[in-house]
């Protein structure tokens, strides 16, 4: 591992921000490794906010849900922001953001086949990079789970999503391990972070002293790249050194993203799937910079006219606006 800069002072002592929905939205049939969702939507459609529009098409696939209320205006092609070509839904936003029926649910009665049916069903993946469909780690198929990671060690350089979520709403993320570990029963619950982010102590230490929590210890890593890579944070944490293509489940460990960890405590308490996510937006020369929680389907048609390119569909995950 090396040192690099981390070039986060601009974004991190911001406070999560939100931002409109555009007036159309695209909604990848593949957001996540594995098979392409099949849409079980058509065309004129009205769809509500949290509505299932296209669903997992096998075991490695994941739903994908409404972020807002809207007509369906087509079923079509378009680039995602590496150039694949994927199938997409052509949602129009009527802007009024009419929701599904939320049911009100005790998650303490759930078992744990019900949490896992329940992740399932909100298509959460990792929000750590690999897109991996959350519910297909949490099935253990008989292996013990001894050591359970929520990775909170965010060593890219700029990023500040995962700090400000731990900061801001560290009270849901540990609700989200607990739930999580329900299924996992791990005896070592680790939450890790990075040095230069070891302020969150205060924040995390009067949750750490209830009896609720007591499970859960903090690890302080090195400010290192790639420190938050799962082989490499399972070996800083554990000391472990697994060979690549070898699963941590089979060596009794899990690793979870904190963003992916929030997700699940977003759907097994308020009953909500995955459709926005917090993404950093920064550097140098950027014009506007911050944290934003953003719809995760939401693209911009983003003219490059000041740089000689074609209008082309690009990810908000990465752009903000033309900078």
């Amino acid at each position: 591992m090396m040192h690099i800069f981390s070039m986060k002072r601009q974004t991190k002592k911001r406070a999560i921000e939100t931002i409109d929905n555009p007036p159309v939205l695209f909604l990848s049939l593949s957001q996540h490794i594995g098979k392409p969702s099949e849409p079980i939507v058509s065309v004129g459609d009205r769809v509500k906010k949290y509505q299932l529009v296209a669903k997992a098409s096998g075991i490695m696939s994941a739903n994908v849900h409404a972020p807002v209320s809207g007509v369906i205006k087509s079923i079509e092609k378009h680039p995602l922001a590496d150039g694949t070509v994927v199938d997409m839904i052509v949602l129009e936003n009527d802007f009024i953001n009419d929701e599904i029926d939320i049911p009100v649910v005790d998650y303490n009665n759930r078992t744990d086949d019900q949490i896992v049916e329940k992740i399932r069903e909100a298509g959460i993946v990792g929000e750590g990079g690999a897109q991996f469909p959350t519910h297909v780690k949490y099935v253990l198929q008989g292996h013990k789970i001894d050591t359970f990671i929520i990775n909170g060690t965010e060593c890219e350089p700029y990023l500040t999503s995962d700090y400000i979520l731990m900061k801001e709403r560290a009270s849901e993320l540990f609700q989200g391990i607990l739930i999580i570990n329900k299924v996992l029963k791990a005896s070592d619950i680790v939450l890790s972070i990075e040095e230069q982010n070891k302020d969150l102590l205060s924040v995390f230490t009067p949750l750490l002293n209830s009896s609720e929590y007591r499970q859960i210890r903090v690890k302080i890593l090195p400010n290192e790249y790639p420190q938050g890579g799962e082989l490499q944070l399972i070996k800083s944490v554990t000391g472990k050194e697994l060979p690549r293509g070898v699963l941590p489940r089979d060596n009794g460990i899990i690793v979870s993203n904190a963003g992916t960890v929030y997700s699940v405590y977003k759907a097994v308490v308020e009953q909500k799937p995955l459709v926005e996510r917090i993404i950093t937006i920064s550097g140098e020369e950027s014009k506007r910079i911050g944290n934003l929680e953003v719809s995760i389907e939401l693209l911009f048609l983003i003219s490059c006219s000041r740089r000689g390119c074609p209008a082309f569909p690009m990810r908000i995950f990465w752009f903000w606006e033309v900078l």
